[in-house]
């Protein structure tokens, strides 16, 4: 005599004695995740809410989303690496031919270098996303001082090099602020 193999049915409707199937499943949760609405979800999918709500508090649910939703980044990355890469191509090719620009003596399209402005541009940028994917810091800290403090202390260094005494910061501080001529730079030599 043959074992006894109990089968689970496959459910087509609802309201029908059954499981619903994974394709089932998938298929809901790919319309919930472009709809974001179980009630219309259920309407399109013919599953009722009430399954939808018990279906979207399972482990399975959370998982399938993220299946998806990964499959989908990787589908996009890829498209966004193609374009990255023919773009950088094409930089290159710039870089080394020089640029379209219209010749109007001689109605034709000419290739001319660079300007330094592009170029320090595309340099700039390429640069800080490098070092975002590096993961190096974009910007370098400052120290807290601003200009003026820095510009009294180094005066104060240069006094205590040259062995004189400073009495007053006001008289650094008004080299900082005011305009600097050729009668101030005699007096103060």
């Amino acid at each position: 005599m043959g074992k006894m193999v109990w089968v689970k049915s496959r459910k087509v409707k609802p309201h029908e004695p059954g499981h619903w199937s994974e394709k089932k499943h998938v298929e809901v949760v790919t319309s919930y995740l472009a709809l974001g609405n179980l009630t219309e979800v259920g309407k399109i999918c013919n599953v009722p809410y009430t399954t939808l709500k018990v279906w979207k508090n399972q482990p399975w649910w959370k998982e399938l989303i993220d299946s998806i939703q990964s499959g989908e980044n990787q589908r996009t990355d890829n498209k966004m690496s193609k374009i990255i890469d023919k773009a950088l191509d094409v930089i290159v090719d710039r870089l080394e031919q020089g640029d379209f620009q219209y010749d109007q003596k001689t109605g034709k399209l000419v290739k001319v270098p660079l300007k330094a402005r592009d170029l320090e541009r595309i340099a700039s940028g390429l640069y800080d996303k490098r070092a975002m994917i590096r993961k190096e810091p974009a910007m370098i800290k400052a120290e807290e001082l601003n200009q003026a403090e820095r510009l009294v202390n180094l005066a104060k260094e240069f006094a205590k090099l040259s062995g004189k005494k400073v009495e007053e910061e006001e008289t650094i501080s008004e080299y900082i602020e005011g305009e600097w001529d050729d009668a101030d730079q005699n007096q103060s030599m």
